[in-house]
Formats: structure tokens, sequence, C-alpha cells
């Protein structure tokens, strides 16, 4: 067994697929010689049987000029040893034998039902039995067509095997080649290559498997490309704010920057941005774990966008920029986290609030849908989404606008964290374009 183990998969279905066309082939040959031995058999039976008949009527003429089988053999002394039949008289012994062994051997009654019976005046006088299968002549014959049909047999099992193993081998390169290509492509990939790819050239399971094997690379090849650019996006988020207080303290250790309180005041600042950056990557990288903590109630919308409103509405002011709330007095409350809506509902608002000009509305309203989910929408007059920013809009370190700085647009994440917080509640969050003109954000919540 340790030896068929380490045998390639195709060798091993090569000689399971062999062994099974020869255990058939051997089976069938078997099976088909004893159906055509019996067959014969039973051919020459009704043949002799056929010729009895006609032995039937000289036998009975010879008992009725004679009145006994006494010199009877004298009628075939000729030919006695090839005579096809051997004849018994009326109590059972043997009067005639081809092979002249069984005469005056009493043959049982049983057998007398299987020969010809020879009447004369309404009393059976004698039988005429089969002849025995040891004889000579009969060996030859049967023996003669047996190796006929038994080469014939042979060379049809030969045949069939060749063409069965013939079609096994294509039908095993149409198989295990596709295998091949896709261990190949496997192996590419665990040495770092994702770009590898196996031709998707059926439509059948192999198909199917190596479809799901370019869709997994294509994944991964994805989500690689996806890590080196986080990475890369988080070194540069980080790498600005910790330059300027490192910078800072150095200039205030030197003597180079007065211990003023603005100077401090502008170094708190950076640091509290680096602080915020790394409190927004910890709550994604829970939310890609599933560890996100939701704490799930039954939560009013009206009265939490009532304290979002007493809580920006004086900034907006200042910019001129109107809140307009639009919420049915019959909203149901919604399961959910009250928290971690607001910070949904606080990381949209700060986004239409930075593409909203002056004079500008921002709109929150809210809808209940089929199936038991309340729809929250929040649309600025701003200038809209391009169709790539409708595509990465809640990518992470993505900006629609590629000028707005950290200061003054954060690092990115703020959509990316909504998107995480309204599906680890069951939700779903998106972005579209108004027919009036503007960005529009709508996320569902399950209602209570």
């Amino acid at each position: 067994m340790s030896v068929f183990n380490r045998l390639s998969f195709q060798l091993k279905l090569l000689l399971s697929f062999v062994l099974i066309i020869v255990l058939t082939t051997v089976v069938g040959y078997y099976l088909i010689d004893r159906a055509v031995d019996r067959a014969f058999a039973d051919f020459t039976t009704r043949s002799f049987q056929r010729q009895d008949l006609i032995f039937q009527q000289i036998l009975g003429g010879y008992y009725e000029r004679a009145g006994s089988w006494n010199g009877v053999e004298r009628l075939f002394t000729r030919a006695r040893e090839l005579l096809p039949f051997v004849l018994v008289d009326a109590e059972g012994k043997v009067v005639i034998d081809p092979e002249h062994e069984r005469i005056g051997e009493k043959v049982p009654r049983e057998d007398l039902k299987y020969g010809v019976a020879i009447v004369v005046d309404g009393e059976t006088v004698g039988t005429i039995l089969p002849p025995p299968p040891t004889m000579h002549y009969r060996k030859s014959i049967e023996q003669g067509f047996l190796r006929t049909v038994s080469l014939a047999l042979w060379i049809a099992a030969a045949a069939v095997g060749a063409i069965g193993i013939l079609l096994s081998a294509l039908l095993l390169r149409q198989l295990t080649g596709p295998l091949k290509r896709l261990d190949a492509a496997a192996q590419q990939i665990a040495c770092g290559e994702l770009s590898s790819r196996v031709p998707e050239s059926s439509s059948d399971e192999l198909g199917h498997l190596a479809r799901s094997f370019n869709e997994m690379a294509r994944s991964l090849e994805e989500s690689e490309h996806a890590k080196q650019q986080m990475i890369a996006d988080v070194s540069h988020e980080l790498r600005t704010p910790i330059s300027v207080v490192r910078t800072g303290l150095e200039g205030l250790r030197d003597g180079l920057l007065e211990p003023t309180p603005e100077n401090f005041a502008a170094l708190h600042n950076k640091i509290l941005l680096t602080a915020r950056l790394v409190s927004d990557l910890q709550q994604l990288a829970l939310a890609d774990a599933g560890q996100l903590s939701i704490k799930k109630d039954a939560c009013d919308l009206g009265e939490l966008v009532e304290q979002i409103r007493a809580t920006i509405e004086v900034e907006l002011e200042d910019m001129g920029i109107d809140l307009v709330i639009d919420l049915p007095a019959d909203l149901p409350a919604v399961a959910a986290d009250s928290q971690r809506v607001e910070q949904v509902l606080l990381n949209l608002l700060s986004n239409a609030e930075r593409y909203t000009p002056e004079e500008g509305s921002i709109r929150i309203s809210a809808r209940v849908l089929a199936g038991g989910k309340v729809r929250v929408s929040i649309c600025d007059s701003g200038p809209g989404l391009s169709d790539e920013d409708l595509v990465h809009i809640f990518d992470r370190f993505y900006r629609a606008d590629k000028s707005r700085t950290r200061e003054s647009g954060g690092a990115g994440l703020g959509l990316a964290i909504a998107k995480a917080l309204v599906e680890a509640h069951g939700g779903r969050i998106w972005a579209e374009n108004a027919p009036a003109g503007g960005a529009c954000f709508h996320f569902t919540l399950p209602s209570a």
C-alpha cells in the first residue's frame, strides 16, 4: 500500500482503469465461454434428437421384421464407431454402443427420459439415447468449435481492452492536465507570485474549480496590494505628525524654540492627530477581526439626531451651512449601539461639511423600509461624487479631494469606519449622487 501511495495520481487512476478493464474482460470471457458451451451442448443434443428420429424408423422396421434386437449391430458394421447414438432394449440394457464399452450394461431408468423411444405395435421395445460426451468424434467437433469461439473471444477481449486502455489514457490526460496546471499555479502562489492564473478551458467541475482558484488568487492579490498600500499610507500618515513633534521637542531642548503656550499647543495638536489616527486604525482592525464591540439596544434616532444637532449646529452656522432634520414622527427605534450610530452620523456629517459650500445645506432624513429596516440618509448640496469616488469612497485612506490635507480633512478613515460600524450592526451603507445635485450617503439599521 505504501508503494501505491507514492505513485502519482495519474498513474493511480491509470492502474485502476487497467485493473477494472482486465477484471471485466476476464469475467466477461468466462461467462460468455460458459454460455457458449451450454448453448453448443443444447444445440448438439437437439441435432442428435432429429437424427434419432430417422434411426427410430430404421430400427423400428428392423424390430418388426426380426422380432428382437439380435443381429441389429450388423446394420452398422462399417461405421459402428461413428454411430451418433446408443441403443438400449426394453429392459434398459445397452444393445449398440459406438465405443463397445457399455454393451450389456443397464442404463438407469431416469436417463431413459432423455432418449427417443422405439414403439412397435404400441409397445416400447427400445430407446435411442444421445452418445456419451466422451466420444472421440463428438469431442473433436466440440473442441474445434470451442477453440474457434475461444480464439474469437480472446481477440475481441484484447481489442476491447486495448481500446479501453487507450480511451482511459486520453481521459486521464483530460482530467489530470488541468489538475497539473492548477498544482503548478498553486505552487507559484505559495512562492509569492500572486499574479499566477490557470486557463478556464471548460464548463464542467474542473472549469468551475479553475474559476474558483482564479477568483481566490485575484482576491489574494488584491488583499496583498491593499495591505501594502495600507502600510504605506499608515507610514505616510504617521510620519508627518511624529516628525513635527520630534522637531519641536528637539527645538525646545536646544533652545531654538521658546517654551510658549502656543508652541506647546501646536505640539499637543499633533499628538492628538496621531492618537486619533491610531484609534481609527484600532477600530478598523477590530472590525476586520469581527471583534468590534457592539451593544445593541433600542435606540431612538430622533433623540440621537437632536443631540448631534446641539453639538454641531453652532459650527455649521459659523460656516454658513443650514442643517435640515427631516424625520417622521412615527419613526421606530432601531436595534443598535447608540454610541456607534452617533459615531457613524458624525463621520458622515463631517464628510458632508467639508464639501458643502457656504450658504449650502445638509439634510438628515429617515424612512422605514420593508422587511423591518430603517434607512438613514445624509445629503449635502456640494459638487457631488465622481464615478471613481463612488467606487472607492469607502476605501481606507481614500480622499475624493486629493488636495485635502490631514489638518483639514483627516486621514481618510472616517467613511471606512462608518462602513465597518454599519456592517457590524447587520446593515448596509452606500453613496450616490442626488438628482438635484450633491452627494447622498445612506445606511440601514434593523428596527427594534
